[in-house]
């Protein structure tokens, strides 16, 4: 079987690359033939067309005569339908797995796949669909903001979601509107897959195909790790305000229990001056690899208090892989996984003394049961071998209709 993942990045960029690369080593493990088609840059990790990758394409770099000279190919691309043909007939794949294609790669790219017989299976990776933004989430105003799911696109250009830039946010309304007026998302793809049952419901608001639920994996393993708590509590990820990183040092600084954070983002030096002189609360920047999964092993919770909507956070997948307990925002995707006093906690983290009694009470409990319930659900639900069987099941399906 051959598979072509599509996908914006070619690179350790985010959690849809993550997944990516991680569920195409799954694969070519089981002797599958994996291929990669998105955008050219000097960090991909896979180079499998090289004179075929879509251009490279910075949007925040661009100057406003460049923004203008790209806005069409940014809502539709025949280049880029060109060169995705061209890898068509010389690859010959059986299924193409989509991820994230709007704007860099545009979904011109679907009539030409289509056009071959070839299955589309598509993961959802964030409100993309719903949501010209792609982030729920208005900056401008600090705040979660779903007007666009059952309201007018137009929404977008009137609260100017992209950087307050209103060609920016028309260009994104713009795309949005076009592609579901032309049914582009129900004609053109054959399945989809969300990673949670919240991103589903929203989908669904728009889109009236049936969109399967399954949840992503990790590759982390436990072998390299060493096994034994410490008395603290962490936040890894992006260090950046939507995902209520200074509300949690807020938090914390009221309260006489330990914060490590670990990460980066635009909110680096902020947080170093904000704890400045708290001895409770270290910020130890970015890890990887095996010292951020002992960091996380050794933590006694990994603490989530995003204020945007998440998907299926990575952050929980592989803390519940390491059999480390989590307390998360009690909204989108955190309910999903975690199942409040059983894998972990849900907060409402924007009621602050609220939080702050939920979390004294927490750090009285014992943690043993918690970790005995993730090591059952993560075995049964997010292991790679579940996760694995579920999408050959699904790659079959397809192959054999």
């Amino acid at each position: 079987m051959k598979i072509l993942q599509i996908n914006k990045f070619l690179k350790a960029e985010g959690g849809a690359e993550t997944y990516m690369f991680q569920l195409s080593a799954a694969l070519k493990e089981k002797g599958i033939d994996v291929r990669f088609w998105g955008m050219y840059d000097d960090d991909n990790i896979v180079d499998d067309f090289p004179s075929l990758l879509a251009d490279s394409v910075d949007y925040s770099n661009q100057g406003i005569i460049s923004k203008l000279n790209s806005t069409i190919s940014t809502v539709y691309s025949k280049k880029n339908r060109n060169k995705i043909a061209k890898v068509l007939d010389i690859y010959q794949p059986d299924i193409v797995h989509i991820h994230n294609y709007n704007f860099q790669l545009t979904p011109s790219v679907l009539p030409e796949i289509k056009k071959r017989n070839i299955p589309i299976v598509q993961t959802i990776h964030d409100s993309q669909m719903v949501c010209p933004y792609h982030r729920l989430f208005n900056f401008q105003r600090n705040q979660v903001c779903t007007k666009c799911i059952e309201g007018s696109f137009f929404n977008c250009i009137k609260d100017r979601c992209f950087d307050g830039s209103v060609l920016k946010s028309l260009v994104g309304s713009a795309e949005s509107m076009l592609y579901h007026s032309l049914g582009y998302y129900e004609k053109h793809i054959d399945f989809y897959i969300s990673p949670s049952q919240f991103l589903a419901n929203l989908i669904n608001k728009r889109i009236s195909k049936e969109i399967n639920v399954i949840p992503n994996f990790t590759l982390v393993s436990n072998e390299k790790v060493n096994i034994y708590d410490s008395d603290y509590y962490l936040y890894y990820g992006r260090i950046s305000g939507e995902k209520g990183v200074l509300e949690l040092i807020d938090l914390f600084s009221t309260i006489n229990l330990n914060l490590v954070i670990v990460g980066k983002g635009p909110l680096d030096k902020i947080v170093i001056n904000r704890i400045n002189n708290k001895t409770n609360i270290n910020f130890l920047g970015p890890k990887y690899g095996d010292d951020l999964y002992s960091i996380i092993k050794k933590a006694k919770y990994v603490i989530q208090p995003s204020k945007w909507f998440e998907n299926c956070p990575m952050t929980i997948i592989e803390s519940f892989a390491l059999n480390t307990p989590v307390i998360g925002s009690n909204h989108s995707g955190f309910r999903d996984l975690i199942e409040h006093n059983i894998t972990g906690y849900l907060l409402d983290f924007e009621k602050i003394d609220k939080a702050r009694i939920e979390l004294i009470k927490i750090n009285k409990e014992p943690v043993d049961l918690l970790k005995k319930n993730i090591s059952s659900y993560y075995e049964d639900n997010l292991s790679p071998k579940v996760h694995l069987e579920k999408i050959l099941e699904i790659y079959n399906k397809m192959t054999s209709s």
